[in-house]
């Protein structure tokens, strides 16, 4: 191997040079560490001193780079080094580019680019990838760069096939087998190449070497997409029915925020026009806007507004995604999760995603590669940030949004907003105020000129004057000039004399509300309320309900809703930098650890109002110096948990990352009941998880068991099967360990509903039935009751009616007894679907009206939209369509706003399937869409799988039959994944209908 630059050769003296750099080029741009240096150059035998081996490399390799002039491009720093070059400029990289862009191309429909770009690629090749280099990282590398260059492969066969090229592609097709000798997809490709060519009995060959080699190699037949073709071969069909049907392009997504009228700001906007309408007339590539600035200046505003205004002249979608750089509460996206929910927005399937960052990269400039949109990054934080962002050569529009300038990146034109002219903060301020109360124009001049004229201190002073109707101009204008505080800075270089208007109203208040306006900078969610108020601050909780009054008549806080308190977000960055000024780090800690042992104590208590009869490890109760809220039931205990969500969620995190595990483990404990009822298990998980560990660590494993209980259930909500059953099983060893019949029950009841779940009813049952013997044996008749409401729901699905009828009377008669109206109102549900298996419709809606009389004493919304949803599935379309819609329209209301996306999805599905029995396929399909993105943001798998299936039938419907193909295939992938056999049965059917129908409309049109 050689190193060459300007016409210059250097030979490299040894194989460990040449890994050294190859390890550098795979990772260009980035750091490597030393540690990964030595596993790659020595595989796991280094040297004695490896550290001083690779210091030797470096060395010799620095002194070559040198004498080329290019010693530059080997940076050290520490414990990492980088060859510090575009990645383009790496061959593996730009092949990797280069497929990904062709791939897209193909998708779209462009078969010539596509071709092109392979070629491209293709060329990049010269023998085999580090070749004669010795170990196992070199071998990798080859492994997986042979598999890129074979996918490659697929995609040129796969058009030649699809051109009816197919004597040209044999040979070749025949020498890839041979050196993938079980690929199916390969041997898929052959056998459609041969049989075009008129040699079936060539074709059939292939399909029975491969399948030879299957069994006796991996134990295995050939998948349903190889068997599918060869009966098409032995039936004879026709040469362009065994080709893969081609997918349409997603519709464009438009996930621009809405915005109110943009003020001003002229000049700006029209240079952001004009750039953007520049790049859709001319070939040069214009495709990065920044738009640059401090806080509260409007560069959100600005970015979408002009985005919306340069949306016809992008018609292949609009999309917005924050960064969250500077959102409190929130960590801020990675490049990974960023590239990650772009691809998503714009139709790329969850499975075709690369799990690294330079494949995800090279994908997303794959998709701006062919389309002309619009992208709105926003709250970027830096340069590094952004870079994996960059759309490369593309039509596509980007507009980013930054506190900070960026400098250095290609094809970059900046916007920085500076404050509003003069004559424009005037403007704001006279359509925040009103006409009437700003007539005088000298005052409402001084008064701008005194808040900096930044865009939110102008709207903060005019939204207080049109609140305050005794105030005038004047009046505002003295508090404004009369303040003797020192003005301070703001983070992120706010200039002082912008804090002026806040300052102002900040000293015009009395100690104690100073006080408890500097502490809520220290809230962990967006909003709060008097009794976390009063935690934090160490006040009462009367004293913070008359606190909070004041400030919120100052305008200093807001009342998103009753009695829920919260900032905007630069009077939050200001609360925050006032604490931070005035306040000790020992004040501020103690403040914190307040608020946390309160929200530990009343998420205990809230949790034990709201479910008596939970499974909890005996633990000494939390306690804290600020009391709960009194809340008179259950239905009150849940209401503050759901409005407290995000600052309990935040603050299990803040514990868990700030050395307080426990603390974080006890919150967890006290949400799972409520964060399970709510649909929010994707939030869930990773608290129980950590919780596990922890007890596992303190050596509590009574804790650690029902941590794990809570764990397994939750990953099996999200369908994540195979990871819940591996908590569950651990957690039943746990309980029998211990002793603890009752951990050990309810582990053997989540066992058995993940069973239920993968369509494992035999093994459900007999889960359930291990269950209820060790109920029985201790005497719980709640959670006997429990036991026969579930081996009820197994039996109907096992066709067990009568078995299924007995144990739901017996779980009915129990929760009466009880007096559960929500667990006997749920019996009720599964009764009634017992109802419909049987064709009683009447019998089943009486039994869901009684289940919503029962819900409604209960006061359990949640119960109500999910029995609501069970009614208006018993009813038929279209004869009573509108009130199935009317019924669904509740639900999903109800749903959506506890934050239950998981049930909203499966609302959203059966909306669409009564819109589908009403002839209204366009409908049901936009439904379905939105079914499957709400399933995929919670990552309830199971949900997506009928989702995509549902969608699949409306396409069909519509005579779109390649989409409907792809959603019931993905579909029946996703079901597979997960182990829903039921599911992925139900799917397979439906897509094994669909090709019988295609089939014979092709006889009918004369296709063959």
């Amino acid at each position: 191997m050689a190193l060459c630059r300007n016409g210059q050769t250097d030979i490299l003296g040894s194989g460990k040079e040449t890994i050294f750099l190859a390890a550098l080029a795979t990772d260009a741009g980035r750091p490597v560490s030393q540690d990964t240096l030595i596993h790659r150059l020595w595989d796991d035998d280094p040297p004695g001193q490896p550290r001083a081996s690779l210091h030797a490399y470096v060395t010799r390799i620095r002194r070559r780079l040198r004498s080329l002039d290019a010693d530059g491009l080997l940076v050290q720093r520490t414990r990492t080094y980088t060859l510090d070059l575009d990645p383009g400029r790496i061959d593996c990289h730009r092949f990797q580019e280069l497929t990904a862009r062709a791939r897209a191309a193909d998708d779209h429909g462009d078969e010539e680019r596509a071709l092109s770009l392979l070629r491209e690629a293709e060329d990049l090749w010269r023998g085999e990838p580090l070749a004669g280099l010795p170990g196992l990282w070199a071998e990798h590398v080859r492994g997986v760069l042979g598999e890129r260059r074979l996918s490659a492969h697929l995609v040129r066969c796969g058009i030649g096939l699809r051109r009816g090229r197919f004597a040209e592609l044999v040979p070749d097709l025949t020498a890839l087998l041979d050196e993938h000798p079980t690929d199916e997809v390969l041997a898929g490709q052959l056998m459609t190449a041969a049989y075009g060519c008129g040699r079936q009995a060539d074709a059939l060959r292939v399909y029975d070497t491969v399948r030879r080699r299957l069994v006796e190699e991996l134990g295995a037949d050939p998948g349903p997409a190889l068997a599918r073709l060869h009966g098409l071969v032995l039936d004879g069909a026709p040469a362009h029915a065994l080709l893969p049907r081609p997918q349409s392009a997603p519709p464009a997504p438009d996930t621009l925020p809405a915005h109110a009228e943009l003020v001003g700001r002229e000049a700006e906007l029209a240079v952001l026009l004009d750039n953007g309408r520049a790049l859709t007339a001319s070939s040069k590539v214009i495709a990065l806007q920044t738009v640059s600035g401090m806080a509260g200046v409007g560069k959100t505003h600005l970015a979408v507004r002009a985005a919306r205004l340069l949306a016809p002249d992008y018609p292949d979608g609009r999309a917005h995604l924050d960064f969250r750089t500077h959102t409190p509460g929130q960590e801020p996206l990675t490049a990974e999760a960023a590239l990650t929910s772009l691809l998503r927005t714009f139709g790329i399937p969850a499975d075709d995603l690369p799990h690294d960052l330079d494949g995800l990269s090279a994908l997303w400039r794959a998709v701006l590669g062919g389309r002309r949109a619009i992208v709105v990054l926003d709250d970027v934080a830096d340069a590094r940030q952004l870079r994996p962002l960059l759309p490369g050569t593309s039509p596509s529009l980007v507009i980013v949004t930054s506190r900070r300038r960026f400098t250095g990146l290609p094809g970059i034109r900046s916007v920085e907003l500076d404050v509003l002219p003069p004559a424009d903060a005037v403007a704001l301020f006279r359509a925040v105020a009103g006409e009437e109360r700003s007539r005088r124009t000298d005052e409402v001049t001084e008064i701008v000129r005194l808040t900096g004229y930044l865009p939110l201190a102008v709207e903060l002073l005019a939204g207080r004057l049109a609140s305050r109707p005794t105030w005038t101009t004047a009046h505002l204008l003295r508090k404004l000039t009369r303040g003797h505080g020192r003005l301070r800075e703001i983070r992120h270089g706010i200039r002082g004399e912008i804090v002026r208007a806040f300052e102002v109203s900040y000293h015009a208040l009395t100690i104690e509300e100073q006080t408890v306006f500097r502490f809520l900078g220290l809230r962990f969610g967006p909003d709060v309320d008097a009794h976390v108020v009063a935690a934090l601050s160490g006040i009462s909780v009367e004293a913070a309900e008359d606190i909070l009054e004041s400030l919120l008549d100052s305008h200093l806080i807001q009342e998103p809703a009753p009695e829920r308190y919260t900032l905007h977000d630069l009077l939050g960055e200001y609360s925050r930098a006032v604490v931070m000024s005035e306040e000790t780090e020992s004040a501020r800690e103690s403040a914190i650890r307040r608020l946390i042992d309160f929200y530990v104590h009343a998420s205990d208590a809230a949790d034990r109002l709201s479910y008596p009869r939970a499974l909890r490890p005996h633990r000494a109760r939390p306690v804290s110096g600020h009391p709960a809220p009194p809340w008179p039931d259950a239905a009150s205990a849940r209401h503050w948990l759901l409005a407290q969500r995000a600052g309990l969620v935040a603050a299990e995190r803040h514990c868990r990352t700030r050395g307080l595990p426990r603390q974080a483990a006890l919150l967890a404990s006290a949400l799972a009941g409520f964060l399970d009822d709510e649909g929010c298990s994707a939030d869930a998980w990773p608290l129980h998880e950590a919780a596990a560990r922890y007890w596992h660590a303190a050596g509590d494993r009574r804790s650690e068991t029902h941590a794990l209980i809570d764990l397994g259930n939750a990953l099996s909500r999200c369908g994540r099967y195979d990871e819940a059953r591996t908590a569950l099983v651990k957690a039943l060893d746990g309980a029998n360990t211990l002793g603890d019949s009752a951990a050990g029950a309810e582990a053997l009841h989540q066992l058995g509903v993940l069973a239920w779940n993968r369509g494992q009813l035999s093994t459900a049952l007999d889960l359930q039935s291990r269950t209820l013997r060790l109920r029985t044996a201790a005497a719980d008749t709640w959670q006997i009751a429990r036991c026969h409401n579930n081996i009820g729901i197994t039996h109907i699905y096992l066709g067990n009616f009568e078995s299924a009828r007995e144990n739901f009377d017996t779980a009915l008669t129990e929760f009466r007894r009880s007096g559960d109206l929500r667990e006997y109102g749920r019996v009720l549900n599964n009764l009634s679907d017992l109802h419909m298996k049987q064709g009683d419709t009447r019998s089943a809606r009486d039994a869901l009206h009684q289940a919503l009389n029962c819900l409604s004493e209960s006061e359990s919304p949640w119960e109500i939209a999910i029995t609501r949803v069970n009614l208006a599935n018993t009813m038929e379309s279209p004869a009573e369509l509108e009130s199935m819609l009317a019924l669904y329209r509740e639900s999903l209301d109800t749903f959506r706003r506890l934050g239950d996306r998981r049930n909203a999805a499966e609302t959203l599905r059966a909306t669409g399937l009564a819109l589908q029995g009403a002839g209204r396929s366009a409908e049901a399909a936009e439904h379905h869409r939105r079914a499957l993105a709400e399933a995929r943001s919670v990552q309830a798998a199971h949900e997506e799988a009928q989702a995509l299936h549902a969608l699949g039938q409306a396409e069909d419907a519509l005579g779109d039959a390649g989409p409907a193909a792809a959603h019931i295939s993905e579909a029946i992938d996703v079901a597979d994944r997960i182990g829903a056999a039921s599911e992925a049965a139900r799917a397979r059917q439906s897509l094994a209908a669909l090709r019988q129908h295609l089939t014979a409309h092709h006889r009918a049109e004369g296709g063959w």
